[in-house]
């Protein structure tokens, strides 16, 4: 091979970044040779890959329901994210690997938690996953009394005000400490930009879910382990 190809080779590579297999249930549908799985917990939708357990859950589908009508599943599958190098786009899936049980049924409802008076600990921001388990994740929690929302943004704990009306949101400038710090600099910026964003809300169990204008999920948080 060429260092031509060599390098088209690499290019065309698809970088990948999964997570663990485990248990998911959720609805799924499948219709005109495509599939898609809703997850209960979080209400994220990913295409199905054709390959694992697919064909087999595929079966099980056809012989229980209608074409594009959701048949309930519980499977131990992961979401694959992956990026086309020459493309510059990254398309999420998710992979079944085992098929535990399918019935006709709905999700079973989530009790959600409140949105304000909870510390709310960042887990994702505009689509890329943020690690947690340091000393101090960064947070955030809307206090109900006084219409302040403070938390912790990598390097400096701030302080904004909110508007709250139904499922609209929207935060003020964000005041924050000036603490040096080694890392954590671009995080806080990325998150207390993204508040600025913030045009609705969406509490699903124990996830925050955070939409900016345009109903794109710009960040999501969680009260702990969902």
């Amino acid at each position: 091979m060429n260092r031509g190809a060599v390098l088209a080779a690499v290019l065309m590579a698809v970088t990948s970044v999964q997570a663990e297999v485990k248990h998911y249930t959720g609805q799924y549908r499948y219709m005109a040779d495509a599939a898609l799985f809703e997850d209960c917990l979080t209400g994220d939708r990913w295409p199905v890959a054709q390959k694992a357990a697919n064909a087999e859950l595929e079966r099980i589908y056809l012989e229980k329901q209608q074409a594009g009508e959701p048949l309930w599943v519980s499977v131990e599958g992961e979401v694959q994210r992956k990026l086309d190098l020459v493309a510059g786009k990254r398309s999420t899936f998710f992979v079944v690997h085992k098929v535990l049980e399918a019935a006709i049924r709905d999700c079973e409802a989530l009790e959600n938690a409140p949105l304000e008076n909870t510390q709310w600990v960042l887990v994702e921001l505009s689509g890329r996953k943020v690690a947690g388990g340091k000393r101090r994740d960064p947070y955030l929690m809307l206090q109900k009394e006084g219409g302040k929302a403070r938390g912790y943004g990598g390097c400096n704990h701030f302080l904004a005000t909110y508007t709250l009306n139904g499922d609209a949101l929207h935060f003020g400038p964000a005041g924050s400490t000036r603490m040096r710090c080694q890392s954590g600099y671009e995080l806080e910026a990325a998150y207390l930009g993204m508040l600025q964003q913030v045009r609705r809300w969406e509490v699903r169990g124990r996830l925050l879910n955070l939409y900016d204008a345009e109903g794109q999920r710009i960040a999501r948080f969680t009260t702990g382990n969902p």
